[in-house]
């Protein structure tokens, strides 16, 4: 990546907060810097980002304010700290640099009742619940952990679906492990009908699995002997999450318990683990590159044909067709708070301007209601199958995928289909939402801003496909095919562990 030095310009230290400045130079011009503090305590390490001032050619400034006490999740006493720096300038690649002199600030323990009065009503509200939750918990807490449970939780479907699915199934060919399921779409309040289940679940299972923010977590503290992993429902990494959103998204604190209790986090390659280890706010070493498992059937050929088969048995009008998967992501906040502008896909024009032989296959996000419509003359080129087929199925027969931001990408780039990225807000978004890289040189295709270059890209199959194979080598590596096994020997490690 080069050569770079940090310099501390501005550094205030105060009972509860550090505010830091540094100021990054490097050999070469810089195009897309992002600077995160990495802090390193006795038994812990976070990364936390910070706000970019200004960027002049090889130069970048930084700030950040940190509220100390609170940067590791089990910290219990005062003691000193020491600071390095992560950088990437929006090419994928992130590096440590350590300032020119070494960067030591002491953190002080918590306060929780000075923490409590400070906070904002809707924070206060959430520490009372925690405070009733853990006492309710309490008699849970006495239950011995069972050495062979294993416990797959999920919020986001009423049926496990992909990385848990794919585990899940593959658990289930093991001898003498006692696996359980719990499994409701919703929040907070939809569960609740389930919360003594999952007490007993979470107090007695050695291993427990999710696949994305499970609310009731966040209330209460893990036993230690309970190994909680998690298996994000999403391949590598790209748009911002989490705690890599501080200041963006009001309702997130650094002091936010949410997600810091993982013992590990499975991930698909070595590439995305600052990135993650950032949006979750665990430290590195409990981020593991063992693959995505939801990708292993895209190596399936047997698998492969088979779907094809009943794909074209079920859709025979698709048949001799050329297939465009369109499979958009959201905008706005996310579950009941989310919407696509679908106006801006116009299925008519985009239909008049291409040959007869394309057909249309929508595949919206599951947090998505609006749905693409068209005129009588097209009705039979224009499909919904957003409530039928897995995504990751419908790469087996799409000749050409058009998204935006989705994370879809990465599962394509397995089966080496052609995208183009319809990316008319990608300021908007990317001021709103922020990446993790530069999108333009980032994404594995061509980027077109409305309908005309949408079809003129179709009409020359001009693609930017020859993208795809480094950016699927860069993201899986070898890791593709073998995932789901690497997850599975590496939950039976744990398990011959807990006897």
């Amino acid at each position: 990546m080069g050569d770079y030095k940090i310099n501390i310009v501005n550094l205030n230290v105060t009972n509860n907060y550090v505010e830091l400045t540094a100021e990054l130079e490097g050999d070469k011009e810089l195009y897309y810097p992002r600077i995160s503090a990495c802090f390193y305590g006795e038994n812990d390490n976070r990364i936390l980002p910070m706000d970019l001032k200004s960027c002049n050619k090889n130069k970048a400034i930084a700030i950040g304010i940190f509220d100390t006490p609170f940067l590791f999740y089990n910290n219990r006493k005062s003691q000193n700290v020491r600071v390095n720096f992560l950088f990437s300038d929006g090419n994928g690649e992130s590096i440590i640099v350590k300032p020119e002199k070494e960067l030591i600030i002491p953190i002080k323990k918590k306060n929780i009742l000075s923490h409590f009065f400070s906070s904002s009503k809707r924070e206060r509200s959430k520490m009372i619940v925690t405070a009733l939750m853990s006492a309710m918990f309490l008699p849970y807490r006495k239950m011995k952990v069972q050495p062979n449970k294993v416990t797959f939780l999920s919020n986001r479907s009423d049926r496990l679906t992909g990385n848990i699915k794919s585990v899940f199934f593959e658990m289930t060919k093991l001898n003498n492990v006692d696996i359980t399921v719990l499994c409701k779409k919703g929040g907070l309040k939809a569960n609740l009908p389930n919360l003594f289940k999952f007490f007993k679940l979470y107090a007695t299972s050695s291993v427990v699995f999710v696949d994305d923010y499970y609310h009731f977590l966040s209330y209460l503290k893990k036993k230690d002997d309970v190994k909680l992993i998690q298996l994000w429902h999403a391949c590598g990494a790209f748009k911002t999450f989490g705690f890599s959103r501080l200041g963006r998204d009001s309702y997130l604190r650094q002091s936010s318990p949410n997600h810091r209790q993982y013992d590990y986090v499975i991930v698909s390659s070595n590439e995305v683990i600052p990135y993650y280890a950032e949006g979750f706010g665990v430290s590195m070493d409990k981020v593991i590159a063992l693959g995505s498992p939801r990708c292993d059937v895209l190596e399936d050929e047997n698998y492969k044909k088979r779907f094809k088969k009943r794909f074209y048995k079920e859709n025979p009008e698709f048949k001799g067709k050329k297939i465009l998967l369109f499979a958009p992501t959201f905008r706005g906040g996310g579950m009941g708070n989310c919407f696509y502008p679908i106006e801006k896909f116009e299925v008519d024009k985009i239909f008049d301007k291409i040959s007869d032989d394309w057909v249309i296959a929508v595949k919206m996000h599951p947090y998505l209601s609006e749905r693409p419509t068209c005129s009588a003359k097209y009705k039979d080129r224009l499909i919904d199958l957003t409530s039928k087929y897995d995504v990751n199925d419908l790469l087996f027969v799409s000749d050409l995928l058009i998204t935006d931001y989705s994370s879809v990408i990465f599962e394509a780039s397995i089966v080496n289909v052609p995208m183009l990225f319809f990316a008319f807000d990608l300021n908007e978004y990317s001021r709103d939402r922020d990446f993790y890289c530069n999108f333009a040189s980032f994404v594995p295709g061509k980027i077109v801003l409305n309908t005309d270059e949408m079809t003129d890209s179709i009409n020359n199959e001009d693609y930017n496909q020859e993208l795809v194979k480094p950016f699927r080598q860069r993201y899986f590596g070898d890791k593709t095919g073998e995932a789901t096994k690497n997850v599975v020997e590496f939950t039976k490690e744990l398990l011959d562990n807990n006897v």
